[in-house]
């Protein structure tokens, strides 16, 4: 009558879901950029981000995020930043989001790790 079948869960899949951390990156240059996180062990990642725009995902803190910039003679690698950088810390959802120093922000409001 009912065709119900088990679905496997994928324990490796499971565990580094919960090992990543949201991060936040923000385009401050004039050229479009593409960002891409490419590790073994995690999914590939790959966004376009334009000048001023904000992109936010989920990597593990010991990822690398490559940044590369469109110039007119193609694609240059402009800077790889670790991503417990650029980690988004704790959050409060009533302060909103604080993008201060972890000296200068109370314990209930959003800390970014920034270089």
């Amino acid at each position: 009558m009912f065709n119900i079948q088990a679905q496997k869960i994928n324990s490796s899949n499971l565990e580094s879901q919960f090992n990543q951390s949201i991060c936040i990156y923000r385009n401050d240059t004039e050229f479009v950029q593409i960002i891409r996180i490419a590790q073994p062990n995690t999914n590939f990642f790959e966004r376009v981000v334009f000048p001023n725009q904000c992109i936010q995902f989920a990597a593990p803190l010991d990822a690398l995020l490559e940044i590369c910039e469109c110039v007119s003679s193609g694609l240059i690698h402009a800077d790889t930043i670790p991503c417990s950088q650029i980690a988004v810390v704790a959050m409060d959802m009533n302060m909103g989001l604080n993008l201060s120093s972890p000296k200068e922000s109370n314990k209930d409001s959003l800390m970014v790790i920034a270089a």
